[in-house]
């Protein structure tokens, strides 16, 4: 196995509605993967089977995660737990996300994390 290297997408590459996706890597049982947002026409529901680690390289974001909603700046993260309902109300079109999928319960924040704001 030898190296391997790549380039994220800038927030340029969003289309102009919707999201674009791709995969940048799988390590072990975790997939990393980059989203790019455009203007999103609606809102967009979520009830996925993995756990999911998301943060905002650039840009910004509304959600709604089961009942409480959670604005996302750059560098702001969320972990959201396998089959928790969750909504993506608006992003600000380029708006650029990481995200680590995993298996159900295995996601967990660090104890040394330093808490997000209030």
């Amino acid at each position: 196995m030898g190296l391997h290297r790549g380039r994220l997408m800038t927030p340029g590459d969003a289309p102009p509605t919707g999201e674009r996706a791709e995969l940048v890597a799988r390590l072990g049982g975790v997939e990393i993967e980059q989203v790019v947002s455009g203007t999103l026409p609606a809102p967009v529901d979520y009830d996925q089977d993995h756990d999911e680690w998301a943060v905002v390289l650039v840009g910004g974001a509304l959600l709604d995660v089961a009942g409480e909603r959670v604005e996302l700046g750059e560098g702001e993260w969320v972990l959201l737990p396998a089959h928790v309902p969750h909504r993506l109300l608006e992003a600000r079109p380029g708006t650029t996300w990481l995200a680590l999928h995993g298996p159900p319960g295995a996601g967990e924040p660090a104890l040394h994390a330093p808490p997000g704001p209030k």
